[in-house]
């Protein structure tokens, strides 16, 4: 453009025209213009050629961070599936774990009782958090030594509790839900 607004001035100057006529003004006047407009719009192209040159560049970059990023998630959820395959295989394991059931000796809840806790040799109940001791007896030994056990369902509260026979036979019991006594018999067969 800049060089077409030359042409035109350098046509402009040859015919001679005079300036100090009115037609001679505004050509003259018209002439400056577009050579003014023309390097107006050749600096806003190469204003516009930069501004898309960075965005090219800053296009590629993003393109890498997003390779890199993505790169990223991807590791992270391979490795989130192998955590999740060594759960699952960890849950198998607790899943074919025996657990015992066992009445809680404070609230009388049954309590599931893993082998690490008959190897700790003590339980926590989830109900009403007492520790206690567990372990595993010998079908012989545990006839022979393990003393009767009893649930009485409270009728105030309507909880179960496991009390042992000496304690029934001992005296009057007391709910360990409510507080309140517990009335009833123990008949020997």
């Amino acid at each position: 453009m800049k060089e077409k607004a030359a042409y035109l001035k350098g046509l402009i100057d040859g015919l001679g025209i005079d300036e100090n006529t009115k037609e001679g003004k505004v050509i003259k006047a018209m002439s400056e213009l577009l050579s003014e407009m023309a390097e107006t719009v050749d600096s806003i192209d190469e204003d516009v050629t930069h501004a898309y040159d960075q965005i090219n560049d800053l296009s590629e970059e993003l393109e890498d961070l997003e390779a890199d990023l993505y790169e990223d998630e991807d590791a992270e959820d391979e490795d989130d599936d192998a955590a999740d395959e060594d759960e699952d295989a960890g849950d198998d394991d607790i899943a074919s774990e025996p657990f015992y059931e066992v009445a809680c000796p404070a609230c009388g809840e049954t309590v599931y009782v893993s082998e690490d806790d008959l190897d700790a040799g003590e339980a926590n109940c989830a109900h009403c958090g007492v520790t206690f001791e567990v372990a595993l007896e010998d079908e012989e030994d545990e006839s022979k030594d393990a003393p009767v056990q009893y649930e009485v369902t409270c009728p105030a509260c309507g909880k179960t509790a496991v009390f042992e026979e000496d304690e029934l036979l001992d005296g009057a019991p007391k709910c360990p839900n409510c507080g309140e006594p517990l009335d009833f018999e123990v008949t020997e067969e």
